[in-house]
């Protein structure tokens, strides 16, 4: 009875002993075409490897295995002693050299945190950086340890960059990642016009015989065979000196035309736009106007915009370097130079006024807060224009009654500068618009003291947000950085 208890115990000992062995089996971590030493629970008599393309084994003593990584991959070894007994299950991957890695990480990029981890035939990168200059070297150092894999078999992904690189990008860019773009356009025009017109008409009828002069163009009559203006009288537009004789026989007109104009334009634009990194943004402060298109079924109407626009694109390249592909477009109808249209088969008479624009594109890269100007235009136009009659015109003094002159001088300076700033979000409390210093009067203030409404003035700690920082909204590590928007 009593060794039939024995034997029981035996056969229960030796099967949990068995299933122990199975379930204690250990991962153990083989760095892809190099070695690792791994000691045996026990002495085996024989070693079985689920894959041998993944792994080599070699056996240096019963209690020591010598494993060498071959392919990227997982796989496992089990050990029997010489009874039978599983004595020892490993489970082994076959990874990439971390450590060479981390080394080379390390060596090119000393401040950045960056982990590195292996899944079957991918590296994985993670952590955070600050800057996406560093994440696409972290990227290109760690594709060198992946070169090796090529000459394995690998399944299809469904990622085409990660199947070509071997590298899984899960990194992230700490810091701002919103751009504020301020734009200024400044234009001043300074135009100068001097004219001074002559027109006079002189003629005399004495009985059958008739002569006179003219700068505005005269007629005879082939019935009566008199002579006079063809436009009547001088007349001026503006300034000038009248002049007149009329008796029986002679008339006498002057117009003196006389003009002296000088002009000033001032145009300055500062749009603002917040972005994304990498994402396109576009602002337009304008409207558009109607241009008729004639076609097959009649006229059709095609807008066209104006006003200030701005496009751009931000990439922040580090935290203290933005990247910035810009567009500026500063439009305005013109007044002079409209182009008159009169389509076939209608009444209709379509007047399509000329735009004035000033456009800027242009690639930089900037500093948090630098400013540059990327255009600017210096421009002085002079135009004189002198008609006289030939002979009577060059007589000094006298003469300038048979001229007409006209002399127009104008300059034009202009000038883009941008600055890019990396955004941050503030507390709204502390943001005032422009409504909000609008003030309506009430029914009585309205009715019996005639009081309209207006704009109050505020104070200027109370115009807009404070840009100290206990009023910023708390932003955490990879949000958004810096301060965005315009004083009112």
């Amino acid at each position: 009875m009593n060794m039939k208890r024995i034997f029981l115990f035996l056969v229960l000992f030796t099967c949990f002993g068995s299933f122990a062995a199975t379930q204690s089996g250990k991962v153990v971590k083989v760095p892809h075409h190099k070695s690792q030493n791994v000691i045996l629970a026990g002495k085996a008599k024989r070693v079985s490897l689920g894959d041998p393309e993944v792994l080599d084994i070699v056996m240096l003593r019963s209690n020591e295995v010598f494993l060498i990584g071959k392919k990227l991959g997982s796989t496992n070894m089990m050990a029997w002693d010489s009874r039978g007994r599983l004595i020892e299950s490993v489970n082994i991957e076959v990874t990439h050299d971390l450590n060479g890695v981390k080394s080379k990480l390390y060596e090119f990029l000393p401040n950045e945190t960056i982990e590195v981890h292996s899944s079957q035939d991918k590296l994985i990168l993670s952590g955070q950086v600050s800057n996406q200059s560093a994440m696409n070297m972290a990227v290109k150092v760690a594709e060198t340890f992946t070169a090796g894999q090529t000459v394995d078999d690998e399944t299809e992904s469904a990622d085409k960059v990660i199947d070509n690189t071997g590298v899984i990008n899960l990194m992230t860019i700490g810091g701002a990642q919103q751009v504020m773009l301020e734009v200024t356009v400044a234009e001043v025009q300074r135009s100068l016009v001097r004219r001074f017109d002559s027109d006079f008409h002189f003629f005399n009828q004495n009985g059958n015989f008739g002569w006179g002069a003219t700068s505005g163009g005269a007629t005879i009559d082939d019935i009566g065979g008199g002579i006079g203006p063809i436009f009547g009288t001088p007349a001026i537009d503006e300034t000038g000196l009248l002049a007149t004789f009329l008796d029986g026989n002679t008339l006498f007109t002057l117009a003196l035309d006389i003009a002296k104009e000088n002009g000033v334009a001032k145009v300055l634009a500062e749009p603002n736009l917040t972005a994304l990194s990498g994402s396109k943004a576009e602002f337009l402060a304008g409207g558009e106007f109607p241009i008729p298109v004639p076609d097959r079924d009649g006229i059709t109407i095609a807008y066209k915009e104006y006003g200030v626009g701005l496009k751009f694109v931000p990439t922040i390249l580090s935290d203290q370097k933005i990247n910035l592909v810009l567009s500026v477009d500063v439009s305005e109808i013109a007044n002079s130079g409209s182009l008159t249209l009169d389509p076939i088969e209608t009444n209709a008479t379509y007047v399509i006024p000329p735009i004035t624009k000033r456009t800027a594109a242009s690639t930089l890269e900037l500093a948090d807060g630098q400013t540059i100007g990327i255009a600017g235009l210096l421009s002085e136009n002079v135009r004189d224009v002198s008609s006289k009659m030939p002979g009577v015109g060059d007589i000094p003094v006298l003469g300038q009654l048979f001229n007409s002159q006209e002399f127009i001088s104008g300059e034009t300076e202009l000038v883009i500068l941008v600055t890019p700033r990396l955004a941050r979000p503030v507390d709204r409390d502390t943001i005032l618009l422009p409504t909000d210093a609008f003030v309506k009067p009430n029914d009585l203030e309205y009715y019996l003291l005639g009081q309209n409404s207006y704009i109050a003035e505020m104070d200027d700690t109370s115009k807009a947000y404070t840009q100290s920082k206990q009023n910023d909204v708390p932003v955490t590590s990879g949000g958004s950085e810096g301060t965005f928007g315009h004083e009112l």
